[in-house]
C-alpha cells in the first residue's frame, strides 16, 4: 500500500498539491468554527431536580420531600449514583449517569417518575428537572444595579426582560438570579385586630382569594373561576369578557368580607378596614453585592460542548441590545468572564506557536544548511496539525487544552517525520549529482519507502502505548482521552503527510537543485562532537552503565516524593472564595459582612473587580442557607499574580468567626466533579444514625488535624443552628376546641405567608399573598401570644395550647443511596495534593 501511496503522490503531484491547499484552507476555516472551552467534558451525565417549599425546615424538606423524590427515582435507568441535599426550603437531587447515556432520555424517565409524586406537601412547588450544564457549569456573571430604578421594578426588569432575552441565546442553559425582590400584593394582617373585629385568618384568605381570577387553593371559589363563555341570538355571538377590576392595594382593599355574623347582622366590612394591604417582596432566599452596593446578580451557565467564545458574545450582543431600553439601569459582565481566560490563554498560546515555528524552520535551516528543506518542513509540520484538528472537528470534539497538550506532545513525532524524510532525500540526491544514473522520482519514491516502512513499527508502538488510556475511565479517562485521541490522530496525519506531500514537495524543491554536496558546517561540527563523546562513553562502558542503573534506582526511590495531581496550576485570574458565618445568622448580618470583606478585597492593588452573592438563588447551583454566600476576585492581568494571591488570602484570613476557603473556579468545578464538593480531600462516613456520625466524623477531623498541608479542616453537615420548635399538646387543645393541623396553618399564614391568588398585568404575574404584619412576627413572643382561631368564632392562644421552645437543628441534610452521610473535608496548602 505504501508503494502505490507514494507513486500516486509523485505520478499525480499536482493534484497532491492542490489538495494539501485545499485542507490547509479548509481546515483553518474550520478551526475558527470549533468549540473552545478550558477542559473537555470531563464529569458523566448529570441530571439535577429541585424542589422549593419556602418555609419548611431542613429536617421538613428531608422528610416530606427529599426521602419521597429519592425513593421514586431510585430505580431509574442507567443510574450510577444519586446524592441529595435538603436544606431550609429546598430540596436538591443530583443524579449521575453511566458515561455514555443519552440525557434526554435520562430526564425523560425521570419526567415519567415524577409523575407519581402526587404525596409532596402543597407547600412545595412541582419539582423542576434543571437543564443540562457543561462541566464547568458558569461562564459568565453579570452585575446589575441602579440609582434610579427600585429594587422590586428592577427584579421585574430581571425576571421578564432581561432573563428570557439571556435564555433565547444558542447555548445559554440557565439564568439564575441573585437577590431577586418579586414583587407581590401583600394582605398584611394582625391577630390581635382581627380578634378585636371577631374575624377569622379564614375570612381573609377567602376574600383575597375568591375576589381574584385564579388562586392556588382548591378549597376556595377562586380556583374555578369559570369562563366569560357568549351571547349567542340568531344572527349574532357575543363574547363574554370580564374585566379584572384589583390593579392595585387601593383595589385589593375595597373586597368585602364574606364572614358569616357580618351577613347576618347586615353590615359590610372590607379587607381595607382589618387588614394592610401594599406592594412588597417577599423574604429574601439570597441576594448580591454589586458595584460596591445592592443589586442582582445573574449568573449565567451553558449547556454541554457549547463554545464558550460564541455563547460569551451571543449574551455581550444581546446585553448591548437591551441596554438602550434600560436607562438607568447599569450592567457590568466583568464580575466574572470564563472567556477572557481563554482568550489570554489562545494569544499567549498562539504566540508560543509562532516564536516555536520560527525557531524550528530556523534550526531545521541551519543544521541542514538549505532554505528548501526548511519550507518543506514548514509546510509539512502545521499540515499535520491541521489535518489532526479536522478530524477532531469533524467528530464533534471541542478545542480544549488537552487536545491541544497532545497535540503539543505528538509535535516531536511531527517533526522528526518532516525532517528525517526529508534529510535522507536531500542526501540521495546528492550521491546522484556525483553521477549517478537513477531518476529524481525514483531516489524519492525508494528513499521515502525506506523510511516510511521503518517508521511505521515504531508508529504502532507508539500507538500501542497511548492505547491504555481509552481504558482509564472515570474522570481521569475523560480528561486524558482527548489528549490521547489528539496525539495519535496527530501521528497518523504526519505518517500519511510523509508518504504522500512531502515526497511531491522533494521533487519539486530538491529535485531542481540544491546547496553543493557534502556535510552542512555546523552539522559536521555538531557530529564530530557526539562521535568524541561516544567513543569516551564505548571506553568507558562500566562505568555508564553503573551510572544508568544509579540513575534509575534514584528515579524510582524518589518516585514517592513527586508531586501527584490531576491539573496543573493554572494561573487563573477568577478568585473563588466560599464564605460561611455561623449558623443561624440573618440574612442581614451575613450581607453585612459580606459586603464589608468585599469592600476590603476590591481595594487591594491588583484586584479589578469584585462582586459577591449571598445565600441561593431559585434554579442556582447553590444550595445553601442564607448564612452562606462566594465572594468573586478577578485579578488584573498586569498585577502581579502571586503578591495579589497572597493579599487577598491574609485578607479574608482577617476576619475570624467565619468558615471560608480560597479557590480558582476552573479547580473548583473539578474538584465537585470529583468528590461533589467543592474541597480538595473528602472523608465520606455512611450510617444510618446521625449522632454516631457526628461522632465519627469528630475523631476523623482531630486524625487528619496534624498532617502537613491540610488547610480548612472541617466536618461539613456538623454544625446546627437554633430553630423554634412548636409541639401542640394534645390535651390542651382538645378542650380548647383546636386541631394541631389548625395551629401549624395559622402559624404558617403569619410568619411563613400564605399565596391566595396571581395578577396578571402587561405578560408579568404577581402573587397575592396573605402575610403577618412586620410587627406581629419578629419574636417568640408574638408566636407564642398568636390567636388561633375555632370553628365557633372564638379564639384561643397558641402557648395555651403547644409548647414553644428553640433547639438546634442540622443546616444541611446529605444523602447518597438515600443513606446519611458526612463529610470530612480539608484543601490543601504549601504541599502537593
Amino acid at each position: 500500500m505504501f508503494r502505490w501511496m507514494i507513486a500516486s503522490s509523485l505520478q499525480f503531484r499536482l493534484v497532491m498539491l492542490g489538495i494539501a491547499a485545499a485542507l490547509i484552507a479548509f481546515g483553518t476555516e474550520r478551526l475558527y468554527r470549533m468549540p473552545v472551552d478550558v477542559f473537555p467534558e470531563f464529569a458523566a451525565p448529570v441530571v439535577e431536580v429541585q424542589t422549593e417549599a419556602i418555609g419548611l425546615s431542613a429536617r421538613e424538606v428531608e422528610s416530606l420531600i427529599t426521602l419521597n423524590l429519592e425513593e421514586l427515582l431510585s430505580g431509574v435507568p442507567w443510574l450510577e449514583s444519586i446524592r441529595s441535599k435538603s436544606v431550609t426550603g429546598l430540596s436538591s437531587i443530583v443524579m449521575t449517569f453511566k458515561r455514555g447515556t443519552d440525557i434526554v432520555k435520562a430526564r425523560q424517565m425521570i419526567q415519567e417518575r415524577l409523575t407519581l409524586a402526587y404525596t409532596l406537601p402543597n407547600v412545595a412547588t412541582p419539582p423542576v428537572i434543571l437543564q443540562p450544564l457543561s462541566a464547568t457549569s458558569r461562564f459568565m456573571m453579570v452585575a446589575i444595579s441602579s440609582d434610579k430604578v427600585e429594587p422590586t421594578e428592577l427584579s421585574l426588569l430581571a425576571r421578564w426582560t432581561i432573563k428570557p432575552k439571556l435564555l433565547g441565546v444558542p447555548g445559554v442553559a440557565n439564568v439564575a438570579i441573585w437577590g431577586q425582590r418579586l414583587r407581590q400584593l401583600q394582605v398584611h394582617i394582625d391577630p390581635q385586630r382581627l380578634r378585636d373585629a371577631r374575624v377569622l385568618q379564614d375570612d381573609v384568605i377567602a376574600a383575597a382569594g375568591d375576589a381574584l381570577w385564579v388562586s392556588p387553593l382548591t378549597f376556595l371559589k377562586g380556583s374555578a373561576p369559570g369562563t366569560g363563555g357568549w351571547i349567542d341570538n340568531s344572527n349574532q355571538r357575543l363574547g363574554v369578557h370580564h374585566q379584572m377590576p384589583i390593579n392595585s392595594p387601593e383595589d385589593m382593599a375595597k373586597v368585602v368580607l364574606g364572614a358569616q355574623h357580618l351577613l347576618m347582622t347586615g353590615k359590610t366590612m372590607a379587607l381595607g378596614d382589618v387588614t394592610e394591604l401594599t406592594f412588597a417582596h417577599p423574604p429574601l432566599i439570597g441576594d448580591a453585592f454589586v458595584n460596591n452596593g445592592s443589586g442582582l446578580m445573574l449568573v449565567i451557565e451553558k449547556f454541554p460542548a457549547a463554545n464558550t467564545l460564541e455563547v460569551t458574545r451571543g449574551v455581550e450582543q444581546a446585553l448591548a441590545e437591551l441596554k438602550r431600553g434600560l436607562p438607568g439601569v447599569k450592567v457590568d459582565s466583568t464580575v466574572f468572564r470564563l472567556a477572557s481566560y481563554i482568550e489570554d490563554s489562545i494569544a499567549n498560546l498562539a504566540y508560543a506557536l509562532a516564536a516555536a515555528a520560527l525557531l524550528v524552520v530556523a534550526v531545521i535551516g541551519v543544521l541542514l544548511y538549505s532554505w528548501r528543506t526548511a519550507l518543506i518542513a514548514a509546510i509539512a509540520i502545521p499540515l499535520s496539525l491541521l489535518a489532526a484538528l479536522l478530524a477532531l472537528q469533524l467528530g464533534g470534539a471541542t478545542l480544549n487544552s488537552m487536545i491541544m497538550a497532545g497535540l503539543i506532545v505528538a509535535l516531536g513525532v511531527v517533526i522528526d517525520d518532516a525532517v528525517i524524510d526529508t534529510e535522507k532525500i536531500m542526501r540521495r540526491l546528492e550521491v546522484r549529482n556525483d553521477g549517478s544514473d537513477a531518476s529524481i522520482a525514483g531516489i524519492i519514491f525508494q528513499t521515502t519507502l525506506e523510511t516510511r516502512s521503518a517508521s511505521v513499527y515504531a508508529m504502532a508502538i507508539v500507538m500501542l502505548a497511548v492505547t491504555p488510556i481509552f481504558f482509564m475511565g472515570g474522570v481521569s479517562g475523560a480528561f486524558f482521552e482527548p489528549l490521547a485521541l489528539a496525539y495519535l490522530l496527530a501521528v497518523a496525519a504526519s505518517m500519511l503527510v510523509a508518504l504522500t506531500v512531502t515526497p511531491v514537495l522533494s521533487l519539486m524543491l530538491l529535485g531542481k537543485g540544491g546547496r553543493s554536496a557534502g556535510e552542512p558546517p555546523l552539522l559536521a561540527r555538531l557530529s564530530g562532537l557526539y562521535e568524541d563523546v561516544l567513543r569516551r562513553a564505548l571506553a568507558a562502558r562500566r562505568k555508564l552503565f553503573v551510572a544508568a542503573a544509579v540513575a534509575v534506582v534514584g528515579g524510582i526511590a524518589l518516585w514517592p516524593f513527586l508531586g501527584q495531581s490531576l491539573l496543573p496550576a493554572l494561573k487563573e485570574r477568577e478568585l473563588l472564595v466560599n464564605w460561611t458565618t455561623a449558623p443561624g445568622t440573618s440574612y442581614a448580618e451575613t450581607y453585612r459582612i459580606t459586603s464589608r470583606v468585599s469592600r476590603e478585597l476590591k481595594t487591594i492593588p491588583g484586584v479589578r473587580n469584585v462582586g459577591a452573592h449571598v445565600g441561593r438563588a431559585v434554579t442556582g447551583d447553590q444550595v445553601v442557607g442564607i448564612n452562606s454566600s462566594q465572594i468573586w476576585v478577578s485579578i488584573d492581568p498586569a498585577a502581579d499574580y502571586d503578591k495579589t494571591l497572597a493579599a487577598v488570602r491574609e485578607t479574608i484570613e482577617g476576619y475570624p468567626g467565619s468558615e471560608r476557603s480560597m479557590h480558582t473556579y476552573l479547580r473548583d468545578k473539578v474538584s465537585e466533579v470529583l468528590t461533589g464538593t467543592g474541597t480538595a480531600i473528602v472523608v465520606r462516613l455512611f450510617g444510618p444514625k446521625r449522632d454516631v456520625l457526628r461522632q465519627m466524623a469528630e475523631e476523623v477531623t482531630a486524625a487528619l488535624a496534624g498532617i502537613r498541608g491540610i488547610a480548612d479542616l472541617r466536618a461539613e453537615d456538623q454544625v446546627e443552628e437554633p430553630h423554634v420548635q412548636v409541639k401542640v399538646d394534645l390535651d390542651a387543645a382538645g378542650k380548647a376546641g383546636v386541631k394541631p393541623g389548625d395551629v401549624r396553618r395559622a402559624s404558617a399564614t403569619i410568619f411563613s405567608g400564605l399565596t391566595v391568588g396571581f395578577l396578571f398585568e402587561e405578560q408579568k404575574i404577581y402573587d397575592v399573598v396573605v402575610w403577618g404584619a412586620p410587627e406581629t412576627r419578629n419574636s417568640l413572643t408574638n408566636l407564642r401570644d398568636l390567636w388561633v382561631g375555632k370553628s365557633d368564632r372564638q379564639n384561643v392562644r397558641l402557648g395555651d395550647v403547644a409548647e414553644v421552645r428553640i433547639i438546634p437543628t442540622p443546616t444541611v441534610l446529605k444523602h447518597e443511596s438515600i443513606a446519611p452521610y458526612v463529610d470530612v473535608v480539608a484543601n490543601v496548602a504549601g504541599r502537593d495534593l
